[in-house]
C-alpha cells in the first residue's frame, strides 16, 4: 500500500512538474501582452480567429501535458478564442506518441506499416482538431464574446501585474505555481482512484462496438489526467478498442487543459459548453472512423 501511494504521489510530482515550462511561458506571454503598448488581448484575438485553430492543431501535437494548459490561461483572458484552445485540446495526444514509438521499438523490428500508421494518426488528429477548431469558432463563437481581458484577469488572481517592469517574472511564476499546485493535487488524487479501479476493469467488449463504445471512450477521455491517453494507447495496443474508440477517447482527452479551464475561466456555462462540444465532437468523429473501418 506505500509503494503504491508513493508511486501516485511521485506520479503526480512528475506530471505538474512537466507542465510548470510551458504554464510559465503562457503566463509571461499574458504579463508581457498586458504590459504592451502596440499588442494586446482584442490584436491576438483577431489573428486567432484566423490562423489560431491551425496552429493550435499543430501545437497539439507536441507530446507535452502543459500546453493544453496554455491555451486554457490564454482563452481565459481572451487571448485566444474557443476554437483555438479547442484546437488544442483535440490535437493533443499526451503519452500517446510516446508509448507508440516504445511498442514500435520494442519489438525488435521496426515494420514501415507501423510507422506509417503511427504517422497516419497523428497527423490526422491534428487535421481533425484544426478542422473541428475552425467549426466550433464558426457555430459557437458567437456564445463566448463575454468580455475577457488579462487585466481583470489579474486582478482577479491578484497578481502584481500593475507594478513595475521587473515583476513581470515573478507575476507570472506566481500565476504557474498556484496552477501547478492544483495540478499536482488533483492528479495525485486521480492517480490514487485509477490504482484502485484497475485499468483492466475499464476493459470489455462493449467498448470495441461502434458509436456506443467511442461515445463511452470519449466520455472516458474528458478525465483531466494524462494518464487517461496511456490507457486509452494501451488498450489499442492490445486489441480491445479499436481506432475509432482511440480517437474517440483522445480527441476528447485534453490532459490538464480542462482543469486548468475550470480553475482560471469565471465563466461555468462557458467551461460547460466546451466540456459538451469536446464530448460530442470526439465521440461523433470517432463514430464516424470506426464505421469507415467497418465498411472496409
Amino acid at each position: 500500500m506505500a509503494d503504491f501511494i508513493l508511486d501516485a504521489v511521485l506520479d503526480g510530482l512528475k506530471d505538474g512538474a512537466l507542465s510548470i515550462p510551458i504554464l510559465f511561458i503562457a503566463y509571461l506571454l499574458m504579463e508581457l501582452l498586458e504590459r504592451s503598448n502596440r499588442l494586446n488581448e482584442n490584436i491576438l484575438h483577431s489573428f486567432s480567429r484566423k490562423a489560431g485553430p491551425a496552429l493550435g492543431g499543430l501545437l497539439g501535437v507536441v507530446p507535452q501535458c502543459g500546453i493544453s494548459g496554455a491555451a486554457a490561461t490564454l482563452f481565459s483572458t481572451g487571448s485566444i478564442t474557443v476554437g483555438t484552445m479547442l484546437a488544442v485540446f483535440f490535437a493533443t495526444s499526451d503519452e500517446m506518441l510516446p508509448i507508440m514509438l516504445g511498442a514500435l521499438t520494442g519489438n525488435g523490428s521496426v515494420k514501415v506499416s507501423s510507422i506509417v500508421l503511427i504517422v497516419l494518426i497523428v497527423l490526422s488528429k491534428a487535421a481533425l482538431g484544426i478542422l473541428l477548431g475552425y467549426l466550433v469558432d464558426a457555430v459557437l463563437g458567437k456564445w463566448f464574446r463575454t468580455q475577457k481581458d488579462i487585466h481583470s484577469f489579474c486582478q482577479r488572481e491578484h497578481c502584481s501585474c500593475d507594478e513595475d517592469e521587473g515583476s513581470v517574472w515573478l507575476s507570472a511564476l506566481r500565476h504557474t505555481l498556484k496552477i501547478a499546485v492544483m495540478l499536482i493535487l488533483v492528479t495525485i488524487g486521480l492517480n490514487l482512484l485509477f490504482g484502485v479501479i484497475g485499468v483492466e476493469k475499464l476493459s470489455g467488449t462493449i467498448l470495441s462496438k461502434p458509436v456506443i463504445g467511442d461515445c463511452i471512450l470519449a466520455l472516458f477521455g474528458l478525465i483531466p489526467n494524462c494518464s487517461v491517453s496511456v490507457v486509452l494507447t494501451e488498450a489499442y495496443l492490445s486489441g480491445i478498442i479499436g481506432v475509432g474508440g482511440l480517437f474517440a477517447g483522445l480527441l476528447s482527452n485534453a490532459g490538464i487543459g480542462l482543469l486548468v479551464l475550470f480553475r482560471t475561466n469565471k465563466n461555468q456555462k462557458e467551461n460547460w459548453i466546451v466540456v459538451a462540444a469536446l464530448f460530442l465532437l470526439s465521440a461523433l468523429a470517432g463514430s464516424v472512423i470506426s464505421l469507415i473501418c467497418a465498411l472496409i
